[in-house]
């Protein structure tokens, strides 16, 4: 048995297939001309899927200046809680479907009106450009709808961001979000044991090396020792984090950095809870087909209701 056909008995058999099926697909382009349109593609797929299975209404608008999508279960959704999404991507592409992808699933599991954010993006746009438009929107709601009440979430780069505007909004004085979660990403390096059991798991690896955040565009000109840039090796910064959700898996690069994100939080006093999925991958629940994203979506949809009432 190859070491990719070696999986645990609760891994589902969709998973599986999903697993194998990544031998078959072709490697993601390098230059990001063509990234973006390949990304593109290939979340319009995986939201077709999503919004064939999950009823929600979707209207694009624009708030404090930024573009966002507006997704609501079918039926409609109170004023509050509000759920704020920040779409994955290296800070360079996730944008329109790949930004509802990331709300859609979550909108219809937690019944809450998610509000997805189409953020600048790098190289145009470099940091603080995308948290500022993050922070924009969020003061934005913040005038109708009580801070308590509402929570940012994020996978990947949206992780990063997440915790990125959470800060930023502690040192602007702003009142922090009641509860955030960050899936598959972390202010931390990518590295340590799941960084370098890539490449004996996941074959998409093997073919390209493991992201750096000191080498990603968006961080061009940023000083990673700033706490509103990294805030994980910043305790003092991270004890007035609210109730904060961590997913990752088994085989995504960033499940080390997670794991050290959590235990950071927990050293500075947050409430917080880490939820490690095996035999998984980096972003596995943006694939509604998977048993164990609907599980995921069921695990966010309970902690925001939990803090966010």
């Amino acid at each position: 048995m190859s070491d990719i056909e070696q999986f645990g008995p609760w891994v589902s058999k969709e998973a599986q297939a999903r697993f194998a099926a990544f031998l078959t697909e072709s490697a993601t382009p390098a230059d990001l001309s063509e990234a973006r349109p390949y990304f593109a593609a290939y979340n319009q797929r995986l939201l077709d899927k999503a919004t064939a299975r999950y009823a929600v209404d979707i209207a694009e608008r624009e708030i404090a200046g930024v573009k966002v999508y507006d997704v609501v279960p079918s039926g409609g959704a109170s004023e509050s809680p509000v759920l704020l999404c920040l779409h994955g991507g290296a800070f360079m592409w996730g944008e329109g479907p790949g930004a509802l992808l990331e709300a859609v699933p979550i909108a219809a599991a937690s019944g809450m009106r998610v509000l997805a954010i189409d953020y600048r993006l790098a190289p145009d746009h470099v940091y603080p450009a995308a948290v500022d438009d993050i922070v924009a929107v969020y003061r934005a709601v913040t005038e109708t709808v009580d801070p308590a009440s509402i929570g940012f979430y994020g996978c990947s780069a949206g992780a990063v961001l997440t915790t990125q505007a959470v800060a930023h909004c502690l040192d602007q004085g702003l009142p922090p979000p009641g509860a955030i979660g960050l899936f598959h990403g972390a202010p931390v390096p990518f590295a340590g044991d799941a960084a370098l059991a890539q490449a004996l798991f996941d074959p998409r690896v093997r073919s390209g090396a493991i992201p750096k955040i000191e080498d990603l565009p968006y961080f061009s000109g940023a000083d990673l020792s700033d706490p509103l840039v990294l805030a994980a090796g910043h305790p003092d910064l991270l004890a007035h984090f609210p109730p904060s959700l961590l997913i990752s898996a088994t085989r995504d690069f960033a499940a080390s950095a997670v794991s050290v994100m959590h235990r950071r939080l927990l050293a500075a006093g947050v409430d917080a809870s880490f939820v490690l999925f095996d035999g998984l991958w980096h972003a596995h629940h943006m694939d509604v087909d998977l048993p164990e994203s609907v599980e995921t979506y069921k695990i966010v949809a309970g902690f925001f209701r939990k803090y966010l009432g």
